[in-house]
């Protein structure tokens, strides 16, 4: 993964270079020719819905495990206890929990987040100026742009912590920026998931675009990150009840583009991929090494009967050695017989945020219904907690640990936010600090915006 040296170097190029990039499934208009001035790109609303569009095809087209496709699934993999590689490079140093600021692997992460942002940023920009957009039109384009740009604020946030709250397109006033405080860049987050609510429709289970419930779904992780059990409760409530989707009869089928759970998703840009996670993830043939292989101690939290066990872990064995491989998505490379589109957001986390908050508000029946309802698709038994709170929130734990094992990051910012990840990590990596919990700055941007402060200990 080649090293870049500065974000605001690459965001330079703006919106236009976003514009540029062809695409054969996302959309069925055209988009924007090479070379527009900002003006014409923004000229109407069908090139308007071009330019957010660009930003989706970015995110999965980046022949790499970045931001969007598949990195923070991967490296916060193998930052916490499920994921390691088989051939060893400088991603070693997410397993060991040891990140140098200059780790390029890292810079990419951040730089690609941020090439996001200001995407979102000048769409926005440019359709504020445009006069032959009507206000509604707008206001809808600007909710998508919003919630794109809190998507991607919510995950650098848990990554980093304390990072530039970047509201606009201007590269003179962005690379000056210092860094926000945690709760105000949360605070950010809500108000662009508000808006996205009051201005997205509300199509029952389109998931290829953002929308109504995409935007309370993830409203609903926030509040449950934020302790705000009621609004989380509410939130996914909201959700599960008037969504449309359903969840899948076998965790088999969960990840299919055909997936009545699934609330929005990226559709494939690049011809023969997939998903990326497929391409990285999979082993390409029955007797091929996997690049990424999941830990035993992952393995062994599965009961033997566990439905998730068998559609969600692959094995290879490779002269005489066994590769567990996560197997989530099915395809190593395109299949015109099947499809498969990338997951961002879905309802089977809907039903584990509801039970932590019901759990947390004493809801104690409500939550295991919740619970329950993960565990019977799994193929396991009713749990009981006998009104217990800390039994409840334990199975939570575990059900989060395998329903959401390897994706997202979820198991690395679970520890995180439950103040759990000294315990569990001290005990499983040699070298483990607490401060390894944030992941550092990278060196070239500390380097080019004096304004900024590295993380502890980096």
């Amino acid at each position: 993964m080649k090293s870049i040296t500065n974000i605001f170097r690459i965001l330079t190029a703006g919106i236009l270079m976003v514009m540029s990039i062809s695409c054969k499934k996302i959309i069925e208009i055209d988009l924007p020719k090479n070379q527009l001035t900002d003006d014409k790109v923004f000229s109407d609303s069908t090139n308007a819905q071009a330019a957010i569009t660009g930003i989706y095809i970015n995110m999965m087209q980046s022949y790499s495990l970045d931001f969007c496709s598949g990195g923070l699934t991967t490296f916060n993999g193998m930052s916490a206890d499920e994921l390691n590689q088989t051939n060893k490079n400088i991603n070693d140093e997410f397993y060991f929990n040891r990140i140098s600021s200059t780790n390029s692997t890292n810079s990419y992460l951040w730089v690609s987040a941020f090439k996001y942002i200001y995407g979102a940023n000048a769409c926005i920009e440019g359709i504020k100026r445009s006069k032959k957009i009507t206000q509604k039109q707008k206001d809808h384009l600007f909710a998508e742009a919003r919630f794109i740009r809190a998507f991607i604020y919510f995950y650098l946030a848990n990554l980093y912590e304390n990072v530039p709250m970047i509201a606009g397109a201007d590269y003179q006033v962005n690379r000056q920026l210092s860094q926000s405080k945690l709760e105000d860049i949360y605070q950010f987050i809500i108000e662009d998931l508000a808006f996205a609510r009051l201005h997205l429709s509300k199509p029952l289970r389109s998931n290829i675009r953002p929308h109504y419930f995409a935007a309370t779904a993830l409203l609903a992780r926030v509040y449950l990150y934020q302790k705000n059990y009621l609004l989380a409760e509410q939130m996914s409530t909201e959700v599960i009840d008037e969504g449309g989707y359903t969840l899948e009869p076998t965790p088999a089928t969960v990840f299919g583009g055909g997936s009545k759970e699934t609330i929005w998703a990226l559709l494939p840009v690049i011809g023969g991929r997939a998903t990326w996670e497929g391409y990285y993830h999979l082993p390409p043939g029955a007797f091929s090494v996997p690049r990424y292989v999941i830990t035993e101690l992952l393995w062994n939290s599965f009961a033997e009967n566990d439905k998730r066990r068998v559609d969600w872990i692959g094995n290879n064995t490779v002269q005489g050695v066994q590769y567990k491989y996560i197997n989530k998505y099915k395809l190593y490379a395109e299949n015109p017989n099947l499809n498969e589109r990338y997951v961002m957001l879905r309802l089977g986390e809907q039903f584990l945020i509801r039970a932590e908050s019901r759990a947390s508000l004493s809801a104690f029946d409500k939550a295991e219904s919740d619970i329950n309802t993960i565990r019977k698709r799994a193929g396991l038994e009713s749990f009981n907690s006998n009104g217990k709170m800390q039994s409840i929130l334990k199975e939570i734990e575990i059900q989060r640990r395998l329903e959401l094992m390897c994706e997202w990051g979820h198991r690395w910012f679970d520890l995180k936010r439950t103040k759990r990840i000294d315990e569990v990590l001290s005990k499983v990596k040699q070298h483990w600090t607490p401060s390894a919990s944030l992941y550092p700055i990278p060196q070239d941007e500390l380097d080019n915006n004096p304004n900024l402060k590295q993380n502890p200990n980096y």
